[in-house]
């Protein structure tokens, strides 16, 4: 209970042409498009010092010692970066990750790769014996970036105004579910009561996993602010306050930069190094295409994970550039983020738990793999990502993926649930009923643009009317419920299946056109009952087990979403300025750096220049 620091034949399909195919010529051409097209970067000629706040003088930093990518999100960054000025990270879908995922740090990070906990702001914490309360011990010298102690008031406080504003921010409502009350004993120590037996309550919230983890902010700031309105940016006044080793230099609608700057707590107590890299840009989401001209001319260190034949591209055409599998396949690792094909599951014809499962039968993840990620990746019949902790709770479930035929591609078996639910379908056309068609519009995000196409065109084959729409505002509609249809992954489980399953709680669902937290808009009351119980109970526990096994039962058996593939992040790493990339050969995280462990990526990478 106490952690201390320490420890069949395929249908043929016609597919939108990839952005670049690998022949020489081609691949000349391209490399003669990039200096036409090229967008004009911070590093090489535009000067930060035109566009900042009155008075703003920014210093000159070499290209060897800058790091830059593109912001991962279209919803906040395409065509310009929309909060370029606010910086409130608890507004979802509206906050871009182009920092606050680096710059507060949390109590913990976590390795999933070596299932490592790593200590940072906090050195340890202690439950109580039926885990309904938990004390957390904070290191000694940490400080905001203005200079003030950081303590377990900011803590206490984070906590606090969450569960005040349920469910509005993100985390508010995990907030207001589980914590009874949260005080500060100390300085240097928190003490947080329960509303029910949580064993991993810290490790859920407050320890920096993947894309997960509560970013903490300083009371001194925030406290008397409305946090649904609250900008927190105000660069004359020092705005945002945050702990990590960088400092907010320039923020316009065209980029964002931030500057290593002195006086990092970390570094003043010995605990870390101050990071290499002294400079770090972030552009506009940039389309995929113009990604692979700027890492094939060194223009960018890092991007968004690409598409196979875009990976492949970028690595033939530029010898610096490999990935965390180095320059072979699958050009990535397996992400925390398996994907789905979602609904919203309280509008028809998607409330139907026969229509959902005529819509699984019909569909073939291997050819999703085969011809939409051209063999690269691997499919999946959970929605949990394929690590070594979880692989037992999965072969605890196998005979009920058999019995609900959840991996099953069978259009006779599609046909008979659509026939049995009234629908008809005239020849070789469009399921019908009541004199509508059945249409499946799938709302997605660009990086699914490949294997989409492949799925749509099985569900054509099905017989349903099916086409998807890929537009900068994915994120709200899927948030709002009015995207019907969509492909999403799930920011869940890494050590056992609750925090996934989590995610299919009732307590988050939202009515159609109120913005949700997460999108699958399914109840089941039994289901809620037995993901309650589950929270209550350590990993470890056989009795997870079997309370996972009854909940896998009622979710295989009413299929809210379909379970698609294993999520790969084929992100490319280039060494020209930049070394020591994470790799599966030294995993000491993961290398997504719109992900909340970001900042261990920037204390490792090391200059191959000078």
């Amino acid at each position: 209970m106490k952690f201390v620091q320490g420890s069949t034949r395929l249908p043929r399909i016609h597919m939108i042409p990839v952005l670049f195919q690998n022949t020489k010529r081609k691949d000349q051409k391209m490399k003669n498009m990039v200096l036409l097209v090229l967008l004009t970067l911070v590093a090489c000629g535009e000067s930060p010092s035109d566009e900042g706040s009155p008075g703003t003088s920014i210093r000159q930093v070499p290209r060897n010692r800058t790091l830059i990518m593109d912001c991962a999100e279209t919803n906040t960054c395409a065509g310009q970066i929309q909060d370029y000025n606010s910086f409130n990270p608890y507004l979802p879908g509206t906050t871009s990750r182009t920092g606050y995922n680096f710059a507060y740090e949390p109590l913990y990070f976590y390795n999933a790769f070596k299932g490592e906990m790593i200590p940072w702001i906090a050195t340890g914490h202690e439950f109580n014996e039926d885990f309904t309360e938990v004390v957390i011990d904070i290191r000694p010298g940490v400080t905001w970036s203005d200079g003030v102690a950081w303590t377990a008031d900011d803590l206490v406080f984070t906590v606090n105004m969450l569960r005040e504003n349920a469910p509005e921010l993100t985390y508010s409502t995990d907030m207001e579910n589980w914590v009874e009350s949260a005080v500060a004993v100390d300085s240097l120590t928190a003490r947080i009561v329960l509303t029910a037996p949580n064993p991993r309550f810290v490790f859920s919230y407050f320890t920096s996993n993947f894309g997960i983890g509560v970013p903490i902010v300083p009371r001194h700031v925030w406290q008397g602010k409305d946090p649904n309105t609250f900008t927190n940016f105000d660069m004359q006044k020092g705005w945002p306050v945050f702990t990590g080793p960088y400092q907010m230099v320039l923020s316009t609608p065209r980029q964002r930069i931030w500057d290593l700057r002195q006086g990092w707590w970390a570094a003043e107590a010995g605990f870390q190094e101050m990071p290499k890299v002294e400079r770090i840009i972030y552009l506009t989401y940039l389309e995929e295409a113009k990604r692979v001209q700027n890492l094939i001319t060194d223009h960018m260190d890092t991007s968004l994970d690409l598409r196979p034949p875009n990976i492949r591209t970028v690595l033939e055409s530029n010898p610096r550039v490999t990935t965390w599998t180095g320059r072979e396949p699958p050009y990535g690792y397996v992400d925390f983020w398996p994907i789905s094909l979602g609904f919203n599951n309280q509008e028809e014809p998607f409330s139907d738990i026969d229509v959902r499962r005529a819509i699984n039968y019909a569909i073939n993840r291997d050819q999703l793999v085969e011809v939409g990620w051209q063999g690269a990746g691997t499919s999946t019949l959970l929605p949990f990502p394929d690590y070594p902790a979880l692989r037992p709770y999965f072969s605890e479930v196998e005979d009920l993926l058999q019995k609900h035929e959840v991996g099953v591609f069978d259009l006779a078996k599609s046909a008979a649930l659509m026939e049995g639910k009234g629908w008809r379908r005239p020849g070789e056309g469009y399921w019908m009923k009541d004199g509508q068609v059945c249409k499946i519009i799938i709302d997605i995000f660009s990086i699914f643009q490949d294997i989409t196409p492949v799925l749509v065109a099985q569900l054509e084959q099905a017989g349903f009317d099916a086409d998807f729409r890929m537009t900068s505002d994915a994120y709200s509609r899927m948030a709002q419920g009015e995207a019907r249809a969509f492909i999403n992954g799930h920011g869940g489980s890494v050590r056992d299946p609750y925090f996934t399953l989590r995610l299919y709680h009732s307590r988050f669902v939202q009515p159609t056109n109120t913005p949700a937290e997460y999108f699958w808009r399914w109840s089941n009351e039994d289901y809620d009952r037995i993901v309650d119980q589950m929270a209550e109970v350590a990993p470890g526990d056989p009795e997870l087990v079997r309370l996972y096994r009854h909940a896998m039962e009622i979710w295989l058996e009413e299929l809210p979403s379909i379970p698609l593939l294993q999520w790969y992040h084929r992100i490319p790493h280039n060494e020209t300025y930049w070394t020591n990339w994470p790799s599966a050969e030294n995993p000491y995280i993961n290398s997504a750096y719109w992900h909340r462990v970001w900042l261990l990526v920037l204390l490792n990478l090391q200059p191959t220049q000078g």
